[in-house]
């Protein structure tokens, strides 16, 4: 008996120095919209170019837990802005991950008002937390006025 809980013991210390919490980036570190300006009308399909300081941005599974290395995620209308930190992000229509490093896109969404939130996040698409990340609104027109 006393083997065995031994063993288990052993296996939940191993389990647990294994699997690493994902963790904020530097209290200096941050991400940022380089383009579209936070309010800005645009017409679909329109350009989004994402930044950021003191992180390195690359392909997933770069970006080990607790490191200042990851890649974007783009959250539309996401309640609530950011994620919190070591929460998953979906993969779908309204959380679009750009795991090979990128660092722009091109959006088509209709006509209407949006919030897009960008989320720094690490190789496993874990959040490193709402202070990585940035939201502007934006208006999305089919055409300018005045033009067809």
């Amino acid at each position: 008996m006393m083997k065995t809980s031994s063993i288990a013991i052993a296996t939940l210390l191993c389990a647990g120095l294994l699997s690493f919490p994902a963790q904020s980036c530097d209290p200096s570190a941050r991400v940022f919209f380089v383009h579209p300006f936070h309010k800005a009308t645009v017409v679909s399909p329109f350009r989004v170019v994402f930044g950021s300081e003191i992180v390195e941005v690359k392909a997933v599974p770069a970006g080990a837990p607790g490191s200042n290395t990851g890649h974007y995620d783009l959250l539309i209308n996401q309640s609530g802005g950011g994620v919190p930190v070591g929460e998953s992000i979906g993969n779908d229509q309204q959380h679009l991950r750009f795991d090979a490093g990128e660092s722009e896109t091109k959006l088509d969404l209709p006509p209407g008002r949006y919030t897009l939130t960008l989320q720094f996040a690490d190789g496993e698409n874990r959040s490193h937390g709402v202070e990585m990340s940035a939201s502007i609104d934006v208006t999305v027109l089919d055409h300018f006025p005045g033009r067809t």
